[in-house]
């Protein structure tokens, strides 16, 4: 498909389109692996859950895949945290964490070589218990590497089950590294969502992608022959939500407030296979993975990064210069936080990093001027403006009656106000509110 033509793009809700000629340039390039940075940032928090308790203290030694944080007696919700690099711990210290903003525990871990190691024996699948399969993907560290980071352990884990969906939509317009996945590891992604349907014991597994038929044939031919459905999902940015992708799919309403489990379906991303399969087979804990680079001068660019790389060391290896930049995202050009400098490192649900020429016109709101634009767009009918003038008065009832907690983070409210206004943060805040709330 040429450059100019729009067929592909995302059609949204609300008449307008999301250009996606980032992506489909993208997806031609292969995967090259990033080297360890000298000093290696790794948080403790990197999943919906407690903060991993650290194992080790300043200078102790660390191998490649050792378990580094995390006890089991921290929760059903803990997730371990793994060395990246063979070195020694140098510090540990707080440093600003770009998902909370708040100054959060890193372990800074001095390498001295970038081999790879094998962390756990493999486990022969054939004769391996539900219980034993389960605790691999905890002690190796899987979360969702959708961008949720929800411990995969715990998804896998619900019983009564009958359909397994696999999202391989990835519906951000800048972001291609689940297709190359399908490119270049198609063998491993097979087995990984075969070992995902025996954990949960269901006969009924679905691969979810806006691919078109023909584009990943070996991938593609694996799916068949194991007998897993490929549903082309229609292109749409907002679908990739889980629960949207359920009712896209499966036909199936998700209620406000609860998860597809409770329509007897689980959502995984396909990085989480191919994360799943490292694990239990090769015998690897989670501490590397595939993001998209993507600015306007260098176009998109997939990399093999280990989690914990400061970002400005994947722009020293690119050969690119931060000032080039007037922001930088940890993540997609829509959904990616803003981070304040390039010494921040990337974590586990890192799957993009966008450079931005110039400012956004957000940095000059204009006064709303009630459109309702924003509600028109969003995929989950809520009332973004609203929500945003609750937030700001701390109206607790006004949000809890607004459902806020139904809101995907996508940003199209941001992405069509014609104020400028981002609201986006706002809607952020009033769910986190809401959650303190409950707890």
């Amino acid at each position: 498909m040429g450059k100019n033509e729009k067929s592909q793009d995302f059609q949204e809700e609300g008449g307008f389109e999301v250009d996606i000629t980032m992506k489909r340039e993208a997806i031609e390039d292969p995967f090259t692996e990033v080297p360890p940075a000298d000093k290696m940032k790794v948080f403790l928090n990197q999943c919906v859950g407690p903060e991993a308790e650290p194992l080790v203290e300043e200078g102790d030694k660390v191998r490649y895949g050792e378990k580094i944080g995390g006890k089991e007696e921290q929760g059903e919700m803990l997730v371990p945290v793994h060395s990246p690099v063979n070195g020694t711990i140098e510090e540990i210290k707080k440093i600003r964490h770009p998902l909370s903003g708040e100054k959060e525990n890193a372990l800074i871990i001095k390498t001295e070589d970038a081999e790879e190691e094998t962390t756990f024996e493999p486990i022969d699948v054939e004769n391996a218990s539900r219980e034993e399969l389960l605790k691999r993907v905890r002690d190796a560290g899987i979360v969702g590497l959708g961008g949720a980071a929800f411990p995969t352990h715990v998804k896998l884990s619900e019983k009564g089950i009958s359909t397994l969906l696999i999202n391989a939509k990835e519906s951000d317009p800048n972001l291609a590294s689940d297709v190359r996945l399908m490119m270049e590891k198609p063998e491993e992604l097979i087995e990984g969502i075969k070992l995902m349907g025996k954990i949960l014991d269901v006969d009924d597994i679905i691969f979810a992608t806006r691919t078109a038929e023909g584009s990943t044939p070996k991938f593609e031919k694996l799916l068949r022959e194991n007998d897993v459905e490929i549903e082309r999902v229609r292109p749409n940015y907002s679908v990739g939500s889980e629960k949207l992708l359920v009712k896209e799919v499966l036909g199936k309403e998700v209620p406000s407030g609860e998860f597809p489990p409770s329509v007897g379906t689980v959502v995984h991303n396909v990085a989480t296979a191919h994360a799943v399969e490292k694990a239990v087979l090769e015998g690897k804990s989670l501490v590397s993975r595939g993001i998209t680079f993507y600015s306007e001068e260098t176009g998109g660019q997939n990399l093999w990064v280990r989690m914990g790389t400061p970002i400005q060391h994947i722009f020293d290896f690119m050969d690119v210069s931060d000032h080039s930049f007037a922001r930088v995202a940890l993540g997609s050009i829509m959904m990616g936080p803003t981070v304040p400098d390039t010494s921040h490192p990337l974590l586990k649900a890192t799957s993009g990093l966008t450079g931005f020429d110039r400012l956004d016109e957000y940095e000059r709101e204009k006064p709303c001027i009630r459109c309702g634009y924003c509600n028109t767009v969003c995929p989950v009918d809520i009332y973004p403006q609203m929500i945003m003038k609750g937030a700001q008065k701390d109206d607790m009832k006004r949000l809890k009656n607004l459902d806020v907690l139904d809101c995907i983070n996508c940003a199209l409210c941001s992405y069509v106000c014609p104020s400028n206004i981002k609201l986006t943060p706002h809607l952020d805040k009033a769910q986190k509110k809401m959650r303190e709330a409950d707890d």
